[in-house]
């Protein structure tokens, strides 16, 4: 007999994308699993920590106040004060004394999780148990004020009461699994449509403690409790910098009384909603950041320790960008939506010095810059570049000499062409190769249309590689066309080599594939017939004369990546709009999707949460632009020209 679970919610922060999909398609089986949380009776999350479990509700426009701290008759007052954050003094290299205000405290929770808490799961390990089972479940397990649902109290439990549930074969207490439980409070009024409480700083107070202990006679040198706790990882962002104070000066004040008003489209949390343009009035201090945030990329979780990091600059890079007017202090950066005090406060590091200190250094971080290096080469991501890296590798030459075999083909002809594939190609080039891939196919098959993606759709005055999506209007025409088009491409020396191969739309017929929450990551952009190639233009001005001499020379143009993808008509317009956006522009879209419609969007159709079935939004005559417009109706947007889709 199967347990009976409680309507159950999962949060879906620190769970992979693929055991995410089979384990809210296995809960849903069960029947239990509810997609909305006011629903629900238990919250379940792979977290460890309050903090998380109120970051997590926050998102999910939730605000909450510690039950058990409230209900504590007579409780002391201190267990609400913020933990009193460290100070220390250093020599800046100026020989100056600089206050740092250290943001780690003496009881921070996320190093507490990280280091000491067992219960909570990593990622890769949801399936798993974290928890000794109990023998018997306590009465009232569940309960609420009103008897069931939480009402205006909602519970946080570790996912490990799931599994260890069912391997105990009954409903085990939830009082050892219980991370959070809070009481649902009104929306305070002083936060951002994402969520972030605008805490104004007490500039006063911060400036004249810091007089007066920069004033101390003796400088207190730095302890270990105070290095950043990536230090050992010897990662980018090993050293100490000075953390910059928000100051205000009369002037500075007046300005500030005087700021534009933040528009009405930045108030959306979802950058799906805003036109954000390829450059902007602060791409100079934005160009810092993405330093800062790619680089936190490439260093990886097991580095930086959470991957909050790197959505927060992304965020703050999505919302500056959009931003029409020229940032002009800190307390205007203050004012957007998605930037707390950090950012405001590198804008201020960035104002006073002109350059943001831990860019500065990652510029200059061996570590760092040889992680570039690898991941420019074709199939190799962060992952792989680490491990490259932790092999002792610093060149191409070394991965070459000491790791040649152990790389895929594919990786090997990344190496190979590794300055063809680095170089950028002009609009002119991306046209005339994209315009020389319809010209064949229409040769194969009369009829067919094109939109060139990617980069270039996006107004970039040059790209990295082209990438182009084709369909046609009668769906059988599209079903098993990427192998005649490859061979005839490679039979008029187009393409040399062929990198990624698949046609899983055309070998499941083309039809409209339900979801159910079994897929894996990124599996809508792998659906699409698609094929990655190596591309070189085989006709050169001294080709004749040159093979006359040399009957076996080389070709000396250029190769290029060219990305081809094949899709439906039905579903052309999802297509071209998965594949004409930032990251994080298709990251909320498919958030947006998922909050205001229950749908479940990606390049290969739009799909509901709840039934799984496949919700036809394009219907109609028209181009594939037209179809793409259908889709931003139909879910409930306004059409964005591409250009205006530049979040990263």
């Amino acid at each position: 007999m199967s347990l009976k679970f409680p309507p159950l919610y999962l949060l879906k922060t620190r769970i992979r994308h693929d055991e995410l999909q089979k384990l809210e398609k296995e809960m849903d089986n069960r029947g239990f699993l509810v997609f909305d949380i006011k629903e629900a009776e238990l919250v379940l999350g792979n977290i460890g920590t309050k903090k998380r479990a109120q970051h997590d509700l926050r998102a999910l426009q939730i605000w909450t106040e510690d039950a058990r701290v409230s209900e504590t008759p007579g409780g002391d007052a201190r267990s609400k004060e913020s933990p009193k954050k460290r100070q220390k003094l250093s020599i800046n290299n100026s020989g100056r004394e600089v206050i740092n205000i250290d943001s780690s405290t003496e009881s921070d929770e996320e190093i507490n999780t990280q280091v000491g808490n067992s219960n909570t799961s990593p990622p890769s390990q949801i399936c798993g148990s974290s928890s000794k089972p109990a023998t018997s479940a306590a009465p009232g397990a569940f309960g609420g004020p009103n008897g069931g649902k939480f009402g205006n109290i909602i519970k946080v439990l570790r996912l490990s009461w799931y599994f260890d549930s069912i391997t105990a074969k009954i409903l085990l207490p939830t009082r050892n699994y219980l991370i959070y439980e809070g009481r649902i409070i009104p929306k305070p009024k002083d936060v951002d449509p994402l969520g972030y409480v605008k805490t104004p700083f007490n500039l006063s107070e911060i400036l004249s403690r810091a007089k007066a202990e920069a004033q101390a006679p003796t400088a207190v040198k730095s302890s270990h409790r105070n290095r950043s706790r990536h230090s050992q990882s010897q990662g980018p962002q090993s050293q100490t910098r000075s953390t910059y104070l928000l100051h205000e000066t009369t002037s500075e004040h007046d300005v500030v009384e005087k700021l534009p008003p933040v528009p009405e489209y930045m108030k959306s949390q979802y950058s799906c909603e805003r036109p954000t343009p390829l450059q902007c009035v602060n791409d100079d201090f934005i160009s810092q950041l993405r330093i800062i945030r790619d680089a936190h990329i490439l260093a990886g979780k097991e580095s930086v320790g959470h991957d909050f990091s790197n959505r927060a600059y992304s965020a703050a890079i999505s919302t500056i960008s959009c931003y029409p007017y020229k940032l002009t202090s800190a307390r205007e950066v203050l004012k957007l939506p998605g930037c707390g005090p950090k950012t405001s406060a590198l804008f201020q590091q960035w104002k006073d010095l002109g350059y943001l200190e831990e860019a500065e250094e990652l510029k200059n971080d061996e570590k760092n810059k040889t992680l570039i290096l690898f991941t420019g080469i074709f199939d190799v991501a962060g992952k792989t570049a680490r491990e490259f890296y932790d092999r002792g590798w610093r060149t191409l030459e070394d991965v070459v000499e000491y790791g040649w075999d152990s790389l895929h083909r594919t990786q090997q002809i990344g190496v190979k062409y590794y300055d063809d594939f680095q170089s950028r190609m002009s609009r002119q080039e991306v046209e005339k190769v994209a315009n020389i891939i319809l010209e064949i196919a229409n040769e194969i098959r009369p009829g067919y249309q094109m939109v060139i993606c990617g980069g270039y759709r996006k107004g970039k005055p040059d790209c990295g590689d082209v990438d182009v999506v084709l369909s046609h209007p009668d769906e059988e025409a599209t079903e098993g066309f990427l192998r005649p088009l490859l061979d005839a491409l490679e039979v008029k020396e187009y393409v040399t080599h062929t990198l990624k191969y698949s046609e899983r739309t055309s070998d499941g017929g083309q039809g409209s594939v339900t979801w159910k929450g079994g897929r894996k990551s990124g599996s809508g952009f792998d659906s699409l017939d698609h094929m990655f190639v190596s591309w070189q233009d085989p006709e050169w001005p001294t080709k004749n004369k040159d093979l006359e001499q040399i009957p076996r020379m080389e070709n000396p143009n250029v190769h290029r990546r060219v990305d081809i993808i094949i899709s439906p008509w039905k579903t052309a317009g999802c297509a071209i709009l998965g594949w004409s956006g930032g990251t994080t522009f298709e990251r909320d879209l498919r958030q947006w999707c998922r909050d205001k419609k229950n749908y479940k969007f990606d390049s290969s159709g739009v799909r509901s949460v709840s039934s799984g079935t496949w919700i036809d939004l394009e219907k109609g005559d028209g181009d594939m632009i037209t179809k793409e417009k259908r889709v931003f109706e139909g879910i409930g947007l306004e059409w964005r020209d591409p250009t205006e889709r530049c979040t990263d």
